[in-house]
């Protein structure tokens, strides 16, 4: 064999080992990818501010949560517990938790896949909050579960956390954001900081009742955020 043939093969040889690190590196990647669809966590590719540490993370040192894609380093444990509006499944021994925005009532937990109910902090999968708040009061007598799980929600309405609707008399919450909330079983439309009625009796627009905010330029209450 002449050096011009012994050159190529060489070559050749060459170009197939390439090839095959470029198609087992591709594979590895498509792996990592299928793999990360079935994770409630996935590593940062890109620099960002973690709001917990303060430091700046380098790609690769943090985490992301795909639910909500918030980000923060790897000292979890911290972050939720100092982050705001953290909320942890209540599955028992669940490792599952979120950062819950405003409008949101329900998570999905992506460890267990059970839906908590962030306005009752509670699982009640089959029955709305209402029922399961009526549920609640008929076995608080007998179940010691059920009594402390009643006793927090009435001291969340008696600290100001929570309140009655004042139509319907579930217990709903303001997690966030502005003073206007809507209750999630009768979907009245509510002024958190009066705690009645946003609207008069006919509804969206009717200033004939309910809070009046903005009404001649006046708000509703001195420390109203925005009820509509």
């Amino acid at each position: 064999m002449g050096y011009i043939e012994v050159y190529i093969l060489l070559i050749k040889q060459l170009e197939a080992k390439r090839r095959e690190e470029r198609e087992k590196k591709s594979a590895e990647n498509f792996r990592q990818l299928l793999a990360a669809e079935d994770q409630h966590l996935v590593t940062n590719t890109e620099e960002f501010d973690c709001p917990i540490c303060f430091d700046i993370i380098e790609p690769g040192e943090g985490v992301i949560l795909r639910e909500c894609l918030h980000a923060f380093c790897k000292s979890l444990s911290t972050a939720e517990s100092q982050a705001a509006n953290s909320f942890h499944c209540k599955t028992p021994d669940c490792r599952g938790w979120c950062i819950y925005e405003d409008l949101e009532n329900f998570f999905k937990c992506p460890v267990c896949k059970h839906e908590n109910c962030l306005t009752c902090k509670a699982i009640h999968e089959g029955m709305n909050c209402k029922q399961y708040q009526e549920d609640l009061k008929i076995r608080a007598s007998n179940d010691k579960a059920a009594k402390r799980t009643q006793e927090m929600l009435q001291n969340m309405v008696k600290e100001g956390e929570a309140m009655h609707c004042p139509k319907c008399q579930v217990i709903v919450q303001k997690k966030d954001g502005c003073d206007w909330i809507k209750c999630s079983i009768c979907k009245t439309e509510i002024c958190w900081v009066t705690k009645g009625f946003r609207w008069g009796p006919m509804g969206p627009g009717d200033i004939s009742g309910g809070c009046r905010c903005r009404v001649n330029g006046q708000q509703c209450h001195v420390n109203c955020n925005n009820c509509h």
